[in-house]
């Protein structure tokens, strides 16, 4: 770490949201397994490979809703009509709308935190603390309330509310405005490398690497900005202000 010129001002720890501090994929994997079986009853032997089609069309139709390409609903129209689309499904608008309301009741009720959040959150008192994700506006806040933990961030910056969406720096300049902060007072940590570490570092931030899979090999570098777990945040916090005063 001693590369860091460090602030001594450091006083703001933001976080990405998805599979960072909640379980998106095991909740999206639930979510549209449960839409599989109510559209196609007794297809189950389809179901795994439906699964992994959803969720591509997820990540494809999402850059199209962060990109200002469709709105947020048309962006889940376009998922559920492709998704569908080789077992021979059509939907109207209205059926989709339908359908999509259901999923997303169920996603957002099968978010739960990673074991290492509250206890990190916990830690964070003398910090103001935020999230920066890219996603819709009411989704997002719906489930961190739903997940128990929207009232212990100062700030959540969606990249609805924000009109970017990361690797773009422009959301994490917005979050410092809403903060008051300079953006080399922040740091930012999340599970993925390139959305996340590198995206903030290219806006000003310290960007920290979450990589609880240990995927080490993606690109070493980021050995010295990288943590397993978010219990190992304080440490990192402690060793950066050592770090800043040497």
């Amino acid at each position: 770490m001693a590369e860091y010129i460090v602030s001594l001002a450091m006083k703001t720890v933001l976080f990405d949201l998805d599979d960072t501090l909640i379980r998106h994929d095991a909740a999206i994997r639930g979510a549209s397994e449960e839409l599989f079986v109510q559209v196609l009853p007794g297809r189950s032997q389809d179901c795994n490979v439906f699964v992994e089609k959803w969720i591509s069309a997820n990540a494809s139709w999402y850059r199209k809703f962060y990109d200002g390409q469709v709105s947020f609903q048309e962006s889940g129209r376009g998922k559920l009509r492709e998704s569908f689309s080789e077992y021979g499904c059509v939907f109207s608008d209205r059926t989709a709308d339908a359908l999509l309301l259901e999923y997303w009741e169920r996603y957002v009720g099968l978010c739960q935190l990673f074991d290492d959040v509250l206890e990190c959150l916990g830690e964070l008192d003398e910090y103001k603390v935020g999230v920066i994700t890219n996603g819709q506006e009411a989704q997002q806040i719906n489930k961190l309330k739903h997940c128990g933990i929207f009232s212990k961030f100062d700030v959540v910056v969606t990249s609805q509310r924000a009109g970017a969406a990361k690797p773009s720096a422009e959301i994490f300049v917005y979050a410092c405005k809403q903060l008051r902060e300079s953006a080399s007072d922040c740091i930012y940590i999340g599970d993925n490398l390139k959305l996340d570490a590198i995206a903030a570092t290219k806006a000003g931030m310290l960007g920290v690497w979450l990589d609880r899979e240990q995927k080490t090999s993606e690109i070493d570098f980021y050995d010295r900005d990288k943590i397993n777990s978010l219990s190992q945040v304080p440490a990192l916090l402690a060793k950066l202000t050592r770090t800043s005063t040497e």
